[in-house]
């Protein structure tokens, strides 16, 4: 497998409360290849607005050892039905695009609000396998 093409796949994992609980899933690279490049973290269909003014909700991308070792994606108060929330959004999300051929960790992070916690969204991670 050449470096000039990569096999891009989108993890997309099941819809997330983030005002009521955190949670973990995890992917490894497919067999034959032996690392990864770290392309997007994000959410999508959002299906209640974020309310998180006290402690963002976030997705985690890491190791077991180390929760946020590759990206960690901010999750802005306020993020909307129908929006689409990534690395565009939360611009210094990637720490390390390189991920090893292990298995990749992804965490999600309760929001808090002085209010109700609240939002539900779709969330994925992109990477490009060499």
């Amino acid at each position: 497998m050449g470096a000039s093409q990569p096999l891009c796949l989108t993890y997309t994992f099941p819809a997330q409360d983030f005002g009521a609980g955190a949670g973990t899933m995890a992917f490894r690279a497919p067999t034959g290849y032996t690392r990864g490049r770290l392309i997007d973290v994000g959410i999508t269909g959002i299906t209640e607005t974020f309310a998180c003014d006290t402690t963002a909700g976030a997705v985690r991308v890491g190791t077991t050892g180390d929760a946020d070792a590759y990206a960690e994606l901010n999750i802005a108060d306020g993020a909307a039905t129908g929006d689409q929330f990534n690395t565009n959004s939360d611009t210094d999300a990637i720490i390390v695009a390189n991920l090893d051929d292990t298995q990749i960790e992804v965490t999600y992070v309760q929001c808090v609000d002085s209010g109700t916690a609240a939002g539900i969204a779709t969330p994925y991670v992109a990477v490009a396998w060499y």
